[in-house]
């Protein structure tokens, strides 16, 4: 197709910009920000001797203290730094910790630790805490993120952690969790950072010595930076085609996307639950079926929900139903990416998850079991609102390599059935 004047000038400049901008990813500078130390910081040091513990924390010099770890009592020992960020707009006499600020790092990508440890222990851990909350006397709910500083990080060298890299532990969700936006980090509302000595780390002397901590970013990152590069060209050559084959190419794409909404309709009807929107039978089976040959670090996990006829019986089946939902809905947030999670039939669900050995296994099934058994169930029939104890009983099976699913399927159920004798809720290892 040849070009107009016009196009082909529009063509060259894109040319030129486009090859600017590539520029621009190895020589654009960072932008950071410096969170400490800083003007309008509260820096605290904690232990759990406030707690009756016997750790202690004490400052040596202005940018180093030592955590005196100690076992004692308490379920968790701890000690370690807090910096939190009040108003510097706040009246002088105001209690500087019930008016902070947040500080909001979500678009920069990583966090840069000037540090040292010395200490038994071969870790730092590092803590965020996010909430849209002003008062910081209390951040216990607040979102807590962290990730692991090794010690051969730390040192001459600043040492750096991709916000990616964050995690939110299992405790605070089990004790805040409220919907899945709790397990999404999040870096806009930050109220508290923080160093601290990982509980299960040996006692003795840790002696921690903070610099600087920094984040830091590109002024437009290389996935923008391309998006927008993408973007320009696209724009250009859809003007290109305008004139030739616009209304051929809209019906082309209204056929193509009608066609490919039926078809994603047909596979979802076909291979999930309309219930509780999880996988099927038939999806479990079609999805184990396409996977590569399992290596022996598989389990087949299956969960039936104890007394759930008496549920239904008892309160209706729109409640049994709206108690799958809930099921379902809690087994999936616990699930990863390259797990299978599925409803059998009935109350009975499955779930093929990589695990390293037996115990991790069996762990990880009763880390289910009690998550399930510790929430209450809000239910609501003829008019009364009533709350009800959930539990499941839980069989589980290795998976040899090359074996089919069905039989791993009838060895987790008689795992099942065991459970269910020796008195339901509780997990059974069959292999």
């Amino acid at each position: 197709m040849k070009l107009s004047p016009r196009f082909s000038w529009l063509r060259n400049v894109l040319l030129i910009a486009t090859v600017l901008g590539l520029f621009t990813v190895f020589w654009a500078p960072v932008k950071r920000l410096q969170l400490y130390p800083q003007d309008h910081m509260l820096v605290d040091a904690f232990s759990d001797h406030g707690q009756g513990g016997n750790s202690n924390v004490y400052w040596e010099t202005d940018q180093q203290f030592i955590c005196d770890l100690q076992s004692s009592h308490l379920l968790d020992k701890y000690c370690g730094l807090s910096i939190k960020f009040f108003d510097p707009n706040q009246a002088p006499a105001a209690d500087k910790y019930t008016k902070l600020r947040n500080i909001n790092i979500s678009e920069y990508e990583q966090v840069i630790l000037y540090a040292n440890l010395e200490g038994p222990d071969s870790e730092l851990r590092f803590f965020i805490r996010s909430t849209p909350s002003t008062n910081g006397r209390d951040l216990s709910h607040a979102k807590y993120m962290f990730t692991y500083f090794e010690k051969k990080e730390l040192g001459e060298h600043p040492a750096a952690a991709g916000l990616n890299q964050f995690t939110i532990p299992l405790w605070w969700l089990d004790n805040n969790y409220r919907s899945r936006d709790d397990f999404v980090e999040d870096f806009s509302l930050i109220k508290e950072i923080g160093v601290d000595i990982p509980s299960g780390s040996p006692d003795g002397e840790y002696i921690i010595t903070l610099n600087k901590i920094e984040v830091e970013g590109k002024w437009i990152s290389n996935e923008s930076l391309y998006a927008i590069i993408i973007a320009v060209w696209l724009v250009y050559f859809t003007a290109e085609l305008f004139r030739y084959f616009l209304h051929q190419r809209q019906l082309f794409t209204q056929s193509i996307n009608t066609l490919e909404q039926s078809v994603d309709q047909l596979k979802h009807s076909a291979s999930n639950d309309h219930l509780t929107g999880v996988l099927n039978r038939r999806g479990l089976i079609e999805a184990f079926n396409e996977r590569p040959e399992l290596n022996d670090n598989y389990y087949l996990f299956v969960f039936d929900i104890d007394h759930f006829k008496q549920i239904n019986d008892h309160y209706g089946h729109s409640n049994g139903d709206a108690v799958l939902r809930f099921f379902a809905r809690q087994l999936s947030a616990t699930t990863r990416n390259q797990d299978l999670f599925g409803r059998w039939g009935g109350e009975e669900f499955v779930l093929l998850s990589q695990q390293r050995h037996d115990a991790d296994a069996y762990s990880f099934a009763e880390r289910l079991r009690k998550l399930i058994n510790q929430q209450d169930f809000l239910l609501s029939y003829q008019g009364r609102q009533y709350n009800i104890k959930l539990s499941m009983s839980i069989g589980l099976t290795s998976i040899a390599k090359g074996e089919d699913f069905t039989t791993a399927l009838n060895r987790a159920d008689l795992a099942l059935y065991q459970a269910k004798n020796a008195g339901r809720n509780r997990s059974q290892l069959q292999n």
